[in-house]
């Protein structure tokens, strides 16, 4: 995925066919904090960067995380 593409989590969870609930089970997250962070409520963390993207085989820099 050309890095100049930012996916937030929505549409990560979008473009591999799952839930926000779903993509935070395969990434080992909470998926309460998922969801926060999908909404604003929270900050995503270095960790769930990582997570995201190993679980979506993009790079981290293809997920927007601000």
């Amino acid at each position: 995925m050309d890095a100049k593409i930012k996916l937030n989590v929505k549409a990560l969870a979008a473009y591999m066919n799952l839930t926000i609930r779903e993509l935070a089970e395969k990434a080992d997250i909470s998926p309460d904090h998922l969801a926060s962070v999908s909404s604003g409520r929270a900050t995503m963390t270095a960790r769930d960067l990582m997570q995201l993207a190993a679980v979506a085989e993009v790079s981290p820099y293809n997920i927007e995380y601000n």
